[in-house]
């Protein structure tokens, strides 16, 4: 199931920007949704926003582990850095590809 065209043209630019900037600073997950709540294009991509925000969260939480929670921590941080690099590319795209492992499930609605 993809997006509609129209809303694609309407968003894709705000989407883009937002998850480029979400490598950085994965909070702005929100900006689409409240920008265009209605849009399916923009729900779609802050659900993986947030997703990203939570793997970055976890990340942070299991760092305070000494050693071999660090290591983990790590290893989430680059899962969260090439689902982040993903994501950018989906919108490029134009694809409907959910984060692996997680992204299937919606928090947003």
């Amino acid at each position: 199931m993809g997006f509609q065209p129209q809303d694609v043209q309407d968003n894709k630019v705000l989407v883009l920007v937002i998850a480029v900037l979400q490598l950085f600073c994965p909070i702005l997950f929100f900006i689409p949704y409240v920008a265009k709540k209605e849009s399916d294009f923009c729900c779609f991509f802050s659900n993986q926003g947030l997703w990203l925000l939570i793997i970055y969260v976890a990340g942070g939480v299991i760092n305070i582990i000494p050693l071999l929670g660090q290591v983990a921590s790590v290893v989430i941080f680059v899962f969260g850095l090439v689902v982040g690099i993903m994501n950018v590319v989906h919108v490029v795209k134009e694809e409907r590809i959910p984060i692996p492992f997680v992204g299937a499930n919606e928090i947003l609605k």
